[in-house]
């Protein structure tokens, strides 16, 4: 798959995260996503997930949930790497996924 290829759905699936993955739970939304899509064979389980918990975390910054200041400081990474996520140029490692995972679940039914 071309990079064009690979940003756009990267982007789609971020938009449908957004939208009707708030509704769903990850299971249903990967299950969705791997149907819609086909990409099971090119991304990731670790980078569909990346994807979906991005996507979250900026409806949480659009929503004034959260701000960029305090995802950094709950990463405890710059502003640079926070930039890296939002723009698809890079993925979240294990650790920083687990923390997005954690910082979702404290922040999106409950603010």
């Amino acid at each position: 798959m071309s990079i064009e290829d690979q940003d756009f759905i990267m982007r789609q699936i971020k938009l449908l995260a957004k939208g009707i993955g708030a509704l769903m739970d990850i299971n249903s939304l990967k299950e969705l996503l791997f149907m819609e899509f086909s990409v099971e064979d090119e991304l990731s389980d670790h980078e569909v997930e990346s994807l979906i918990y991005m996507a979250r975390v900026e409806d949480l910054i659009d929503r004034d949930v959260l701000t960029n200041e305090e995802l950094e400081t709950y990463l405890g990474v710059s502003s640079n790497r926070i930039n890296q996520f939002t723009t698809n140029s890079d993925i979240p490692t294990e650790i920083e996924l687990e923390k997005l995972k954690q910082l979702v679940d404290e922040k999106m039914y409950w603010d």
